[in-house]
């Protein structure tokens, strides 16, 4: 009988050869299967997967995890993440400003005629007010037993003082309409108040703290916006009153200084919500004409840009200096000079139609405020639209 015997389990060394017949069967296998993924353009993902998988039967010492070179997964998922969108502009402390339309002809205010150097007219405050002014501007220097007198240069006479002429006044005409200034008017009435003549920062901030003693019983329809003259910021914005704000000027000719400029990389949003005006000289080769009293299509354009950075920002706009028609003689009471004859050669208030290309061209642009020391005129061309003179 022949003996009943078990299956031959081998020796170690013929176990070895049979597995290795099967490897490489397997590894032409999975060859093929690659080599198919990558012909029908099977996506690179599921292609990784199956290099990595070959690398691994082929004894890879360094497959990775189904990534391209290398990669892990996690490697991987950050690599195909979308870039950061950009950081969304900010926004400014105050809405935008909307470009002014024509002003209501039969309201009792004239939208945006702002009384340059106000305390020189005839009756100051009276005849700002009686023309539907909604700004004034006021200058002061240290008066006696702490009264701040209004006047534009130091031998002028004086014309008042702010507390006298400004804030009682103010007082009682709010008195007299329910606590406004302007009755049915949505905005405050701007009162704007320049320091003169102090050129230490200690006098800057005598002056100042004065002044804020002076207006802080204001009504609250009536906002101050500090103008030159003033302090350094970091005295002036550490505890500002909330009826107070500050203009700004330009640098580099017209331009607005980044920190206040919504465009610029250096726009600081906590700094910018001190800030109310954009308050930029006309002419001279910076903001407006460059020189010759007349506005070029350039020169249109560059105006056009800065007003509408400015609204942008939320800045409302104003320019000083421009052509005004009429000379005000300013020590003698407000007395006007008329532009004509040989009185005042050379004078850029007295080039002709230099004041009506500047205001059009600053109406064009939405300027908010037309500055004139001449407050029939400004009237008549605010509620005209600029149509009358």
């Amino acid at each position: 009988m022949t003996p009943t015997t078990s299956p031959r389990r081998g020796r170690p060394g013929d176990d070895r050869g049979a597995s290795f017949t099967q490897y490489g069967g397997v590894v032409l296998l999975v060859a093929a299967v690659l080599a198919g993924v990558t012909a029908v353009g099977i996506p690179g993902r599921v292609a990784d997967m199956c290099a990595t998988a070959f690398c691994r039967i082929t004894g890879g010492e360094d497959c990775g995890e189904a990534g391209d070179g290398g990669r892990t997964l996690a490697e991987e998922e950050e690599a195909r993440r979308p870039d950061d969108p950009p950081a969304p502009t900010p926004e400014p402390p105050r809405p935008p400003i909307e470009k002014p339309g024509c002003a209501d002809p039969d309201a009792e205010w004239t939208e945006g005629l702002h009384a340059h150097n106000d305390y020189e007219n005839g009756k100051p405050l009276e005849d700002a007010l009686g023309h539907g002014a909604t700004s004034v501007e006021a200058d002061i220097w240290p008066g006696d037993g702490g009264d701040l007198d209004l006047k534009h240069d130091e031998d002028d006479p004086v014309q008042g003082t702010l507390r006298s002429t400004y804030v009682e006044g103010l007082k009682e005409r709010a008195e007299e309409n329910g606590g406004e200034v302007y009755p049915g008017r949505d905005e405050p009435f701007q009162l704007v108040v320049e320091i003169k003549g102090q050129e230490s920062e200690a006098d800057k901030r005598r002056m100042y703290d004065r002044a804020l003693e002076q207006i802080e019983d204001l009504p609250p329809d009536v906002h101050v916006v500090f103008s030159g003259g003033r302090p350094s910021d970091d005295y002036v914005l550490k505890d500002k009153p909330d009826n107070v704000s500050f203009d700004i000027a330009p640098v580099n000719g017209c331009e607005l200084p980044p920190k206040v400029n919504i465009d610029s990389p250096e726009y600081d949003r906590e700094y910018a919500e001190n800030f109310t005006m954009f308050n930029a000289e006309w002419g001279k080769g910076h903001c407006g004409d460059q020189g010759n009293n007349k506005i070029d299509d350039r020169e249109q354009g560059e105006l056009n840009r800065i007003v509408d950075q400015a609204h942008r920002s939320g800045l409302k706009v104003r320019f000083w200096g421009g052509p005004d028609d009429q000379y005000r003689d300013s020590p003698v009471n407000g007395r006007f000079i008329p532009c004509h004859g040989r009185l005042l050669p050379g004078r850029q208030e007295c080039e002709g139609e230099a004041r009506r290309d500047a205001w059009l061209a600053q109406q064009e642009a939405g300027v908010d405020f037309i500055n004139t020391n001449h407050l029939g005129n400004g009237e008549r061309w605010v509620r005209s639209c600029g149509t009358e003179t």
